[in-house]
């Protein structure tokens, strides 16, 4: 079939082609002597058969008109842009014209529609004139008659805000309209977007009450707005608000109802590339809380470990990691020296803005790890986990695929009830035995982690990593440990050091000043004669967080002084570790934690109000007890003011019955040591202290044993 351009170029018809044309016979030999009694423009046909073609402006004016409209009833019934015949005077359009790809598909469809007609007219003003072209469409419109695929395009063309169809006629002025647009530019022809209309009043006001985190629904956003909404305008109605709600993109609708990484899920984003890189150019480091329970290592119960691995961005290749019981400073050391132990040193060590990547220990400037390392160290926003999809998607491919494996697997997509069994048979067991079954212990969590997780993760096709054909024919992305030989294959070799180095390099240091051949670390008192000659000044203090017998001692030139010792002039009757400080330091906050927690349970009991409630006889009978063994331990326990050395019970309830005994001495006005002094002001801030003195005072509220008992 012919779309409305062919015609342009078909001007020469054979006799066969125009028999039973209007004004024409109906034989072909009848065509051939009616053309030569009104002598038609003629030329010899090319190709099989010869004979002759007349052009078309030799033809009657009916038959020229209806060759046209065959010609655009033969047409494709989609409409395409085309070019008219005639050639339009340029016209400096009045504003910019809109580019084509600018444009909506209803003002596509509408401005195609339109140039398709102006086509037709134009091919038809070509054979009989403008103004009887004009006339002769604008009335074939009004009675139907024109072409099928023509007719269909009318209510198109018409089409006005929004794509709503037009009217089904034409007439001469919206013809001659479109024209005068025509000669501007094809997309003057494109209807104009409606202008925006405002806003309601009342909308602001909803949006405030709609956009909240709490993400309340329209009906509850009208409760709020019922009690904001100022006088003098109405309250509008739930189709209302949809209908405005449409309106808004869809990040507008969720504005304020979603905040932070939740949001910017909905925004455009920045892909990063990683062709560029080398192995170690940017290795990038997350904790992770393991979504299964194993074996606590110090108690049996179940909890969750946090995992932390080093991730080269370049082969995506772990290349070391470490666990811990919770995300701290030495869980990040601990494998980032993995890592360099295993594959060289990094030059970029990208993590987020955690407690652990951030603290003193490794990111200080002069002597944290990564400086003395000779890493840059990077950190990305804070709560924007988007820009470090990487490690997330590590995560989700290396700890949190491991962990289900494991039937004590507590992640989103376990099932609820599974997961609550699960829940309620570990309760269970550790009532009874301190444990479960069920768990893994820590050296076995050790060895799966490193062998199912790290390493199975390791050997895995990446989907990010180039494809290769393997030994099988089968094509397949290469594994994080096959881009990392075929990095060392190319002559790559990274920058290690010894395992004497690493030691010395992530010992951690911290600056510290002298005295007459001291340095103080963690409430211990570390001594070398050598220190004597620094006094006052400022060193830096080296130490194993696993060993508190020793510091190594260097000044601030990096030259190593001494290795000190621990000393008996210290607070503590044994060398305390930085392990065993951050050990008693989490005991003392979750004591507290729990004692807070029972400071809540009581004002709950017991309400605002104060009621003054007679002690059951239970209560008398634990009190006269309690005052009986106290009465006891005082007769058979020698008065330790009597004695020159202060002997401390090593358990909690033997401090407190000590402290209290102190107390007592001191109300009474008898003398104290400043050794016992100091005890009783330190045991008086102990956690341990205010929870036993309030279960005292439940007792009865008593300072003695002898008001205990009365």
């Amino acid at each position: 079939m012919r779309n409305l351009s062919e015609i342009e170029r078909q001007e020469w018809f054979t006799a066969k082609e125009l028999i039973h044309q209007p004004k024409m016979p109906g034989t072909i030999q009848g065509v051939i002597q009616k053309a030569k009694r009104e002598n038609w423009q003629h030329r010899q046909r090319q190709g099989r058969g010869g004979g002759r073609e007349y052009n078309i402006g030799s033809l009657p004016e009916e038959t020229r008109e209806a060759l046209i409209f065959a010609a655009a009833e033969d047409a494709p019934s989609h409409f395409v842009l085309t070019t008219a015949s005639e050639t339009y005077p340029a016209v400096t359009p009045e504003e910019p014209l809109p580019a084509p790809a600018t444009l909506a598909r209803w003002q596509r469809d509408t401005m195609d529609a339109r140039c398709t007609i102006l086509n037709l007219v134009g091919q038809l003003a070509d054979q009989i004139g403008l103004n009887k072209a004009i006339k002769k469409i604008v009335a074939n419109a009004q009675a139907g008659t024109l072409p099928e695929q023509i007719q269909v395009l009318i209510p198109i063309a018409n089409a006005r805000y929004g794509g709503q169809a037009g009217k089904q006629v034409l007439s001469r002025s919206t013809i001659l309209r479109w024209r005068r647009h025509r000669a501007q530019g094809v997309t003057a022809l494109a209807p104009k977007e409606p202008a925006k209309a405002p806003d309601p009043a009342w909308a602001p006001y909803f949006l405030k009450c709609y956009r909240k985190p709490a993400k309340p629904s329209v009906s509850e956003a009208l409760e709020d707005l019922e009690e904001v909404l100022p006088p003098g305008i109405d309250m509008p109605s739930q189709s209302q608000c949809y209908r405005f709600l449409k309106k808004l993109s869809n990040v507008d609708q969720e504005r304020g109802r979603r905040t932070g990484n939740d949001l910017r899920s909905l925004m455009p984003m920045r892909r990063r590339s990683t062709d560029e890189l080398m192995p170690l150019d940017v290795v990038t480091c997350d904790g992770h809380s393991f979504k299964a329970k194993v074996a606590h290592p110090a108690h049996g119960r179940p909890f969750h470990p946090e995992v932390c691995a080093v991730v080269d961005c370049a082969t995506r290749k772990a290349i070391g990691w470490s666990a811990g019981l919770a995300e701290s400073a030495e869980t990040v050391a601990d494998a980032l020296r993995h890592a360099i132990q295993n594959a060289g040193i990094p030059y970029i060590f990208y993590t987020d803005p955690g407690s652990g990547n951030t603290a003193h220990v490794n990111s200080h400037p002069a002597f944290g790890r990564y400086a003395r390392l000779g890493i840059t160290f990077e950190t990305g926003r804070k709560g924007n986990t988007q820009a470090r999809g990487l490690i997330e998607r590590f995560q989700k491919s290396c700890w949190i695929r491991a962990a289900k494996k494991l039937p004590t697997y507590t992640g989103k997509t376990m099932d609820g009830a599974v997961l609550h069994k699960t829940t309620r048979q570990l309760d269970k067991d550790v009532r009874k035995t301190g444990t479960s079954e069920m768990l893994m212990s820590w050296e076995m969590f050790l060895d799966f982690a490193a062998s199912v997780a790290i390493d199975r993760y390791n050997n895995r096709p990446h989907s990010e990593l180039p494809k290769i054909t393997d030994e099988a024919g089968r094509r397949r992305h290469m594994t994080p440990n096959e881009m990392w030989d075929l990095f060392l294959a190319r002559n790559w070799m990274p920058d290690q050091v010894t395992a004497d180095e690493l030691a010395d390099l992530f010992r951690p240091r911290v600056i510290k000043t002298t005295n007459r051949g001291e340095v103080r670390l963690f409430n211990n008192v570390y001594y070398h004669g050598e220190l004597k000659h620094y006094t006052g000044e400022e060193v830096f203090v080296e130490y194993e967080p696993q060993d508190g017998s020793f510091v190594y001692v260097r000044d601030l030139d990096e030259r190593l002084i001494c290795r000190a010792g621990f000393e008996k002039n210290k607070s503590s009757y044994y060398p305390q570790s930085a392990i065993e400080e951050a050990a008693d330091n989490r005991a003392k906050r979750r004591a507290k934690l729990k004692q807070q927690q029972l400071e809540e349970i009581e004002l709950e009991r017991r309400g605002n109000t104060v009621i003054d409630i007679h002690p059951a006889p239970e209560i008398i009978e634990a009190r006269n007890r309690l005052a009986i063994e106290m009465q006891q331990e005082q007769a058979t326990t020698p008065r330790t003011a009597a004695k020159n050395v202060l002997e401390i019970p090593h358990d909690a309830k033997g401090k407190y019955r000590l402290c209290r005994e102190l107390e007592r001495r001191h109300a009474a006005g008898e003398s104290i040591s400043d050794r016992e002094h100091r005890f009783m002001e330190s045991f008086r801030k102990d956690p341990y202290y205010k929870a036993f003195r309030s279960v005292e005072e439940e007792l009865g509220g008593t300072d003695t044993p002898e008001r205990i008992a009365k």
